[in-house]
C-alpha cells in the first residue's frame, strides 16, 4: 500500500464518521461492553453500529449479526472478538468496503508460532483489501478533537497539543491519566500493540504532520524499521519536539518486551544514538516522559541554557542551583542594574546573586517585579520561580489550627474571602508569568513549596499556559531536556547556513 493511501486511511481511525464495533456487548467487564460504553459515553457524535449475532439491540442501538449487514457506509471497524475469528471479520470488512480498523484482540504474535501465523494472515488480508489497521493486541486509540475514546478504559483527557504513541497499552493509559491530572491536553493517543501493519513510524508521521499537535511522546519497546523511523523523525523534529522513552534497556527488560508485544528490543545504545541523530529527546521514566513532553507541548523552547531563579527561601534556591549545574545549565551572575534595583526593594541582607532570595518577602507585587526583571534580562533564557505560589495550602492549615486553638469555627464568609484573596494574588502572578512567557519566548516554571500541590498547567486565557510543579528538580529536568532539543535545532540551522 502506498504511503499516501496509508496516511489518508489513518484519518478514518481518528476522525471516523461512522464506527462498527465487532464484538459489542452489554455484559459489564467484557471488552465489547467497555468499548461501546466509552465511545458512546465519551461524546462521539458519529454513527455507531454494534455487531453481535446474538443480540438485536445493544445499549439502545440496533445490533447487526455481521458487519456486511449494516446498510450504511462504515469508516472504522473496532474488533474485539476471539483471535481465531478475526481473519474472517477482516474479510467481511474488506467486502463491506471498510478501509480502517482497530484490532483490540490479543493472542497473536506475542503468543508464539500459531499467533504469528494468524497475525500474518491479518496483514495479508488487509494489504490485499486496501485496509489499514492498528494492533492487534492494543488498548485502542483516542482522538479528543473528535470526542472519540476508542478504548477499554474510561479516560477523559481534554483536547490539547500533545500526541502520545505507546507500544504498551497499560503504559499508554497511565500516561493519558497522568497528563489529564496535570492539565496537559492530549489531542491524540495510539496504542500500537503488535504493529502488524501501522507502526510507530506511521503514527509519528501522521501526528507530526497535524497542525493541532505541538509535541509528541513515544513509548518504544522495539522497532523493525529503524532507518525509516529515523528518516521520519528527522522530518518531524525540524518543526516540533519528539520525546521518547526506550524500554528494554536491560536483558530482563528486552525479554519482557518480546513476550509483551513480540517486539525485538534491540541495543539500547543503538537506540540512544539514533534518537540523538534524529533530534529526539530521550528520557528515562514514564513520568518524565509525560512531564517533558507535556511541558514542550505548552511552553516555548528556551534559546539557551541560562537560567534565572527567584526563591522565597534560600535553601530551595541552593538545591535548585545544584540541580542546574549537574544538568549543564548556567546561572549567570546578576547585572549591576538588577542589583541596584533590588537594593531599593529588598532588605539589606538579601544575597545579591542568582538565585535571587527574596528572604521571605511575600508581597506579590514585589514577586511580579522581580519576575519582570528576569524575563527582560538578556542574560537568561528560562526562569524558575520557587515558592511564589502554592501558599493557599498554608492559609487553609492556619485557619484549621486557629479554629482548633480557639474552639470556634471562623465565619465561613470570612474564610471564603481570605481564600479568594490568596487565590487572586496567586493568579496575578500566574497571569504575569504567562504574559511574559508569551512576550519574551522564555519558559517560566513555577514551583510550589507547600507540599500539598501537584504538577499542573495553569491556563491564562489571554496569554496561554504556565507550568506549576511540586518540586524544583522537576523544573530543572524539564528545562534540561528542552535545551537538548534547542541544541539540535541550532545544529540544523548552523548546517543549513554553511
Amino acid at each position: 500500500m502506498e504511503k499516501k493511501d496509508k496516511m489518508k486511511h489513518i484519518d478514518r481511525i481518528f476522525y471516523p464518521r461512522s464506527i462498527a464495533i465487532i464484538g459489542a456487548s452489554e455484559i459489564p467487564g467484557k471488552w465489547g461492553f467497555l468499548l461501546t460504553s466509552n465511545i458512546l459515553g465519551g461524546g462521539y457524535e458519529g454513527d455507531v453500529f454494534p455487531v453481535n449475532p446474538k443480540k438485536d439491540k445493544i445499549m439502545g442501538l440496533r445490533a447487526y449479526p455481521n458487519v456486511k449487514d449494516i446498510p450504511f457506509d462504515i469508516d472504522l471497524a473496532i474488533i474485539a472478538i476471539p483471535a481465531r475469528l478475526v481473519p474472517n471479520a477482516f474479510r467481511d470488512c474488506v467486502t463491506k468496503g471498510i478501509h480502517a480498523a482497530i484490532v483490540i484482540t490479543s493472542g497473536f504474535r506475542e503468543t508464539g508460532e500459531e499467533g504469528s501465523r494468524l497475525q500474518d494472515e491479518l496483514s495479508s488480508i488487509a494489504e490485499q483489501g486496501d485496509l489499514v489497521f492498528i494492533g492487534p493486541n492494543t488498548m485502542g486509540t483516542v482522538s479528543t478533537f473528535h470526542n472519540l475514546i476508542s478504548m477499554g478504559v474510561p479516560l477523559s483527557p481534554m483536547p490539547g497539543g500533545l500526541a502520545v504513541i505507546s507500544q504498551s497499552g497499560n503504559i499508554g493509559n497511565q500516561m493519558i491519566d497522568w497528563a489529564t491530572h496535570k492539565g496537559f491536553g492530549v489531542g491524540f493517543y495510539a496504542g500500537t500493540g503488535n504493529e502488524a501493519m501501522l507502526k510507530t513510524t506511521d503514527l509519528l508521521e501522521y501526528f507530526g504532520l497535524r497542525k493541532e499537535v505541538k509535541a509528541l511522546a513515544l513509548y518504544i519497546e522495539g522497532l523493525d524499521d529503524g532507518r525509516n523511523f529515523m528518516d521520519t523523525a528527522r522530518r518531524i523534529t525540524k518543526d516540533k519536539p519528539v520525546v521518547a522513552l526506550k524500554a528494554g534497556a536491560t536483558s530482563s527488560g528486552s525479554k519482557a518486551a518480546k513476550s509483551h508485544t513480540g517486539s525485538m528490543a534491540g541495543s539500547f545504545e543503538v537506540f540512544s544514538a539514533m534518537f540523538k541523530q534524529a533530534g529526539i529527546v530521550q528520557v528515562d521514566t514514564p513520568s518524565e516522559l509525560v512531564n517533558v513532553a507535556g511541558a514542550m507541548s505548552n511552553l516555548p523552547v528556551p534559546r539557551g541554557n541560562r537560567v534565572g531563579i527567584m526563591t522565597l527561601g534560600g535553601g530551595w534556591g541552593v538545591v535548585t542551583a545544584d540541580e542546574c549545574e549537574k544538568s549543564g545549565l548556567d546561572l549567570p551572575p546578576l547585572s549591576d542594574e538588577i542589583i541596584n534595583d533590588l537594593d531599593k526593594r529588598l532588605p539589606g541582607y538579601w544575597n545579591r546573586t542568582n538565585p535571587i532570595d527574596t528572604v521571605g518577602e511575600t508581597d506579590i507585587e514585589l514577586h511580579v517585579h522581580i519576575l519582570n526583571l528576569l524575563a527582560h534580562w538578556d542574560e537568561v533564557d528560562s526562569i524558575i520561580a520557587l515558592g511564589m505560589v502554592g501558599r493557599e495550602v498554608y492559609l487553609a492549615n492556619s485557619i484549621k489550627y486557629n479554629e482548633r486553638v480557639s474552639g470556634k469555627k471562623m465565619d465561613p464568609d470570612v474564610v471564603e474571602a481570605l481564600m479568594r484573596k490568596y487565590h487572586n494574588l496567586e493568579m496575578r502572578f500566574f497571569a504575569e508569568a504567562a504574559r511574559l512567557q508569551t512576550y519574551t519566548g522564555k519558559p517560566i516554571i513555577a514551583v510550589s513549596l507547600s507540599g500539598g500541590s501537584t504538577e499542573t498547567i495553569v491556563r491564562i486565557k489571554e496569554h496561554g499556559s504556565v507550568l506549576f510543579l511540586s518540586t524544583p528538580e522537576q523544573a530543572v529536568n524539564i528545562i534540561k531536556h528542552m535545551y537538548v532539543y534547542r541544541k539540535y535545532l541550532d545544529g540544523l540551522e548552523a548546517r543549513a547556513s554553511e
